[in-house]
């Protein structure tokens, strides 16, 4: 399986998992992690700290414009696109809607000052008001870029950070099984979680560790009882380069909350519908938004 394919996968299993609470119901739980929106999600930092710590590997001077120029327009793109379909059906007035819409765009766009509401917006909805809740990963892993530069991609400082957040992500696991409840300890759980993934694949980027199949194969296997713990070696494994014609990853994952919402309020959120009904903006996102980006990414590029 390709990396833009496991991308692909993981973005999907965030719009199956989410589809649940959208539409009323019960969120499906899965042994591992709380749910598929988590696998996914954590399915992204393993890939995304492997390839990202390459890419500065390849060449530092040029690192953090090309991870701007992956996140940004996209994002921006969705956040706009976002903003001018909820004005049709906003039950705020206009006067009162435009105003918070630009700050919607431009603080989500800074990625840290984020927000997710929008004035008279899924009111209706079983998660009310809730434009698109999965902006703060953007954050996160933002966040992640910035460290691995500062560490300079390093294989000893990036095992030292994944051991660091594997110990207060066991320590919290065991100690604080209600670390959702608080938002301190929510925080502090998920930055743990997924900093031990992005660091686990960019060290073994750094370490030149080429995970085979069957080591793949087992820590899926080990991953009932592992957790997290698991997942680097089995992304890894399973994973191989690669391109697909169209990388739809990012596109379903930035534009398929707000889809579902608006799904969700007309009643008919289903897993077909939420698939259905993101791929054209995924599409759209692809091809007029970021593979455009993406030929303005300047130096060596990876060999696949």
């Amino acid at each position: 399986m390709t990396f833009d394919l496991m991308r692909l996968v993981a973005a999907l299993l965030v719009v199956v998992s989410h589809t649940f609470p959208l539409a009323g119901q019960p969120p499906l739980r899965i042994v591992g992690v709380e749910d598929l929106g988590a696998l996914g999600v954590s399915i992204f930092f393993v890939i995304s700290g492997y390839l990202v710590a390459a890419s500065y590997r390849r060449d530092p001077k040029t690192y953090l414009l090309k991870r701007v120029l992956r996140i940004e327009p996209g994002l921006i793109a969705s956040l706009v696109v976002t903003v001018v379909l909820l004005a049709f059906v906003t039950t705020a007035p206009m006067g009162v809607y435009w105003p918070k819409a630009a700050l919607y765009v431009l603080r989500n766009a800074l990625l840290y000052p984020a927000t997710y509401e929008l004035p008279g917006v899924f009111e209706t909805a079983p998660m009310a008001g809730v434009v698109n809740g999965v902006l703060w990963t953007l954050r996160l892993e933002f966040s992640f870029y910035l460290v691995l530069m500062a560490v300079r991609a390093r294989l000893a400082p990036m095992l030292a950070l994944a051991g660091l957040c594997a110990a207060v992500w066991l320590v919290m696991t065991f100690a604080a099984p209600q670390w959702a409840d608080e938002r301190a300890s929510r925080v502090a759980f998920l930055i743990a979680r997924n900093g031990l993934l992005f660091f686990a694949g960019a060290a073994l980027q750094a370490g030149g560790v080429a995970v085979p199949l069957w080591a793949g194969a087992l820590s899926v296997l080990a991953f009932p009882l592992a957790g997290p713990l698991a997942l680097p070696t089995a992304v890894l494994g399973l994973s191989r380069p690669g391109k697909l014609p169209a990388d739809l990853s990012y596109g379903v994952y930035i534009y398929a909350f707000p889809v579902q919402q608006m799904l969700a309020v007309h009643g008919v959120l289903n897993l077909a519908t939420a698939v259905l009904a993101v791929i054209p903006f995924a599409l759209m996102s692809w091809f007029l938004v970021e593979r455009p980006a993406l030929s303005l990414k300047p130096g060596p590029r990876p060999a696949w």
